[in-house]
């Protein structure tokens, strides 16, 4: 007997020949296309509720590696130049009885604002100090007044700070220049020589942020002169000047080395030299 061959359809057609079942067919098939509805509208939930607000986008961090600068950049000041002073005899330079004029640091500032600018305050800070004693006396000690318009520390720490009241008006455009002058209390000896490296920066208009103005080294009363014995110098080294003889000549040499160490490290670069510093700096030996 041959076998029967059943249609690949005849399963459905037994379906579509129960009661009622063309009807749950087509209740499934309006199901589907519901769904395929519903999922292709993602708000399907405010069509139904009747609310037209278009839903929020989702928030966008925005990150940026370059950081926005701050509207306010101090003052709007130029510090355009700083010179050291060397003090100058108010006498007769023969006469060991005259009095100097304490060592000066003059500063000049340029207004970049388009409105007057007031400079209330001038920072000093101690980068470095040291103290210089004379080695060997070369002569009688020179009389200088103890105090000054700006009163160092004798022995600051590094970092200590000046803070020194000004009133210096600049119009829009225009330019200014101040001078500190230096002192110290009065001093253990006349010859006693206080050395500073000090960094000057300005205040104005209340503003916090400080204005650089340069650094500089001065001396009070005054910078060491070459063959004064407070250094040891090209004219110790090449006997110019012979100490061999003199007394106590391994405390004086030593003291004298030691004083030497102590203005190179003082006379660093990035430092403003007066006239005297200048000449001092490439004579020194250690």
């Amino acid at each position: 007997m041959d076998e029967e061959v059943v249609p690949r359809d005849s399963f459905l057609r037994r379906l579509e020949q129960r009661h009622g079942l063309s009807a749950l067919v087509a209740l499934a098939t309006f199901a589907a296309l519901l769904v395929g509805v519903l999922a292709a509208v993602p708000d399907w939930r405010d069509m139904l509720t009747g609310d037209d607000t278009p839903a929020a986008p989702a928030p966008v961090r925005t990150i940026s590696a370059v950081p926005v600068p701050s509207a306010s950049l101090g003052p709007g000041l130029e510090a355009i130049d700083l010179v050291v002073r060397d003090p100058a005899p108010d006498g007769d330079p023969a006469d060991v009885d005259t009095t100097f004029s304490p060592p000066a640091v003059e500063i000049t500032v340029h207004n970049r604002n388009a409105r007057r600018t007031v400079v209330t305050r001038v920072v000093v800070t101690v980068e470095d100090s040291a103290v210089m004693k004379q080695c060997a006396s070369q002569g009688g000690p020179v009389g200088v007044s103890a105090t000054y318009d700006v009163t160092l520390p004798l022995r600051p720490a590094t970092g200590t700070e000046v803070r020194v009241p000004v009133s210096q008006q600049q119009g829009s455009d225009e330019a200014d220049r101040f001078a500190l002058r230096l002192g110290t209390p009065a001093r253990e000896s006349p010859t006693m020589l206080h050395l500073y490296r000090l960094r000057f920066e300005l205040e104005a208009d209340g503003d916090t942020t400080r204005l650089p103005a340069g650094t500089a080294v001065v001396a009070v009363p005054m910078a060491p002169s070459d063959g004064d014995g407070y250094f040891w110098s090209e004219m110790y080294d090449s006997g110019e000047i012979n100490v061999d003889d003199v007394p106590d000549r391994d405390r004086i040499l030593a003291c004298m080395k030691d004083n030497s160490a102590t203005l190179v490290r003082l006379l660093a670069d990035g430092a403003e030299l007066s006239p005297d510093f200048t000449a001092i700096k490439p004579v020194l030996r250690l």
